[in-house]
C-alpha cells in the first residue's frame, strides 16, 4: 500500500476520525485527550528546532499522538526545501512516543501515517513507568518533552519499586515527573507538561518533586488554565508548566536553578463561563501569552506584570525561609548529636558487663542504661519537634498554588469559605451596632444633661 497516495491517506483519515469519535463518545478518551489548541500552544512555546541540529521530541505518555503531530507540523514549517528527503528523514527520526494502552497506541500509529511518517516504529507500545529506574541510559535523554501525563491514576505495586526512596509513589503523574526531571530530559532540554492543581499545592511526595524540579530545572512559567478546558472528560483544573533542565552543579550545596517563576492566568473569552465540546478552547486565545512571552535567552526581560501575569521571587522566598528554619534545624541536629552520644555510651556500658555474672554490678549498669535511654528518647523527641518547627517554615515555599495579586478578586462558591466570610460579616455588623448604640447613648446623655442641671 502506498501511503503517499491521497485517496489511501484520506481513507485512513476517515477511519481514524471514526475510531476517535467512537472512543470519545464512549467516554474513554479523557485520559489521553488534549485539546488541539493546547497541544499547538505548548509545542510552539517549547519550539523544537530542525536546525542547526534536529532536536529529539518525546511524549512519554503519547495517547493518540496529538503533541507529536503538532511537533511534526512545527518542524516542517522550518524546512528550507519541502521536498528534501534528508529533512523529511530528520523529522521522522526526531519524533518519539510511548503509549501503554493498545487502542490509543494504534490510533497514534495511524496518526503518524496520516502525517506522512510511513514507518512509525518510534511509537513504542509499552508502559514508560514499567521500565526500571536504573535501566534508563544517558543516551535515551531528549531535547524536548511535551506531554499530558495521566493524572489521578495509580500504578500497581510491581511498578516503580526501584525508584529512589524519597521519590517512591504509585501516582502516575508524579512518577512521570520524577522520570522527566531525572532520566528523560537532557541538560538545557526544554519541557512543557500538563498537570492538575493538586500538584501545585500538594505536599509529601509532591513537595519533594517540586523541590527537585526547582533545584534541577528552571521552572520559568506556569500557565493557569480555567476550569472546563478538558470538559467533558474531566472538570479538574489544570496548568501548563514550562521548564528547562539546568546544568549539573556539584559544589556540595543545595543549588536551585529556579530563581523567578512567572504565572499567567488564562482568562475565558468574553461571554464564556466555561468550555464545552461545542465551544472548546481555541489557539487564538493564547495570542496574549505569545505576545507577552519574551525570550529565555535574556531571562524573559521583556515580560511585565499585568492583570493576568505575575511573578514570584522564589530565590528570596527560599533564602528567607531557610534563614528562619535554620535555627530550628541546627537545634535538631545538636539534640540528635547529644542523643547519639548517649546511645554510644549505652553500647559501651552493655559491652562492659558482657560475661560479668556479678548481679550487683550488672544491676548498677542496667540502671544507668535505663536512665541514659530515657534521656536519649527525650532528646530525640525534642529533636523531632525542632525539625518539624523548621520544616513548617521551609516547606510552604514549594506551594505553587499562587494567585495573581494584580487580578480581580475571584468570587468563591466554596461553602467553607462562604461560612467564614458570613461569620466575619456578622462580626462586623455586631461591631457597627455597638458603635451606633454607644454614639446614640452619648448623644442622648448630652441632650438631657442640661434639663437635669436646671432642675
Amino acid at each position: 500500500m502506498n501511503f503517499h497516495d491521497f485517496k489511501t491517506r484520506s481513507q485512513i483519515g476517515d477511519v481514524y476520525e471514526q475510531l476517535l469519535n467512537d472512543l470519545r463518545g464512549a467516554g474513554n478518551a479523557g485520559e489521553f485527550y488534549t485539546p488541539r489548541a493546547i497541544t499547538q500552544f505548548m509545542v510552539d512555546r517549547v519550539n523544537p528546532r530542525l536546525k542547526p541540529r534536529t532536536e529529539i521530541v518525546l511524549d512519554p505518555a503519547c495517547g493518540t499522538g496529538g503533541f507529536l503531530t503538532a511537533a511534526i507540523d512545527h518542524l516542517r514549517k522550518q524546512r528550507t526545501n519541502k521536498s528534501s528527503t534528508k529533512e523529511q528523514h530528520a523529522i521522522e527520526a526526531a519524533i518519539r512516543g510511548i503509549e501503554k494502552k493498545q487502542l490509543p497506541h494504534l490510533l497514534c500509529t495511524t496518526n503518524m501515517l496520516l502525517h506522512e511518517i510511513d514507518i512509525p516504529s518510534q511509537i513504542e507500545h509499552k508502559n514508560t513507568l514499567g521500565k526500571g529506574w536504573n535501566e534508563w541510559s544517558a543516551n535515551e535523554k531528549v531535547d524536548c518533552i511535551i506531554t499530558n501525563p495521566p493524572f489521578g491514576g495509580y500504578e500497581d505495586d510491581t511498578v516503580g519499586g526501584d525508584y529512589p526512596t524519597d521519590l517512591k509513589t504509585r501516582e502516575t503523574a508524579d512518577m512521570f515527573m520524577a522520570l522527566i526531571i531525572k532520566k528523560l530530559l537532557k541538560e538545557n532540554g526544554r519541557a512543557a507538561v500538563v498537570l492538575p492543581d493538586g500538584f501545585l499545592f500538594g505536599d509529601g511526595i509532591k513537595g519533594t518533586l517540586k523541590k527537585l524540579l526547582l533545584q534541577e530545572c528552571k521552572l520559568h512559567t506556569i500557565i493557569r488554565l480555567p476550569k472546563g478546558v478538558f470538559a467533558p472528560y474531566t472538570t479538574i483544573k489544570t496548568n501548563l508548566l514550562f521548564f528547562t533542565k539546568g546544568a549539573r552543579v556539584d559544589d556540595g550545596s543545595e543549588h536551585f536553578h529556579t530563581d523567578t517563576i512567572w504565572f499567567y492566568e488564562h482568562p475565558y473569552p468574553p461571554g464564556y463561563k466555561s468550555y464545552s465540546k461545542t465551544k472548546p478552547i481555541r489557539l487564538e486565545e493564547f495570542k496574549p501569552e505569545q505576545d507577552w512571552w519574551g525570550d529565555e535567552s535574556d531571562d524573559f526581560a521583556s515580560r511585565e506584570e499585568n492583570e493576568f501575569a505575575s511573578k514570584v521571587d522564589f530565590k528570596t522566598k527560599r533564602e528567607q525561609a531557610e534563614a528562619a528554619a535554620k535555627p530550628h534545624w541546627d537545634n535538631a541536629e545538636q539534640l540528635n548529636n547529644q542523643a547519639s552520644t548517649l546511645e554510644n555510651r549505652i553500647r559501651d556500658l552493655r559491652g562492659s558487663v558482657k560475661g560479668n555474672n556479678d548481679k550487683t554490678q550488672r544491676q548498677s549498669v542496667d540502671d544507668e542504661i535505663e536512665s541514659l535511654r530515657s534521656e536519649s528518647e527525650t532528646l530525640r523527641l525534642k529533636a523531632r519537634d525542632a525539625q518539624s518547627a523548621g520544616d513548617r517554615l521551609y516547606w510552604p515555599i514549594f506551594n505553587l498554588d499562587i494567585k495573581n495579586p494584580n487580578g480581580p478578586e475571584e468570587e468563591s462558591h466554596d461553602p467553607d469559605e462562604l461560612l467564614v466570610k458570613y461569620k466575619q460579616l456578622l462580626g462586623e455588623i455586631e461591631e457597627t451596632e455597638n458603635q451606633l448604640k454607644s454614639e446614640l447613648a452619648a448623644a442622648l446623655a448630652h441632650h438631657f444633661r442640661p434639663e437635669a442641671e436646671d432642675a
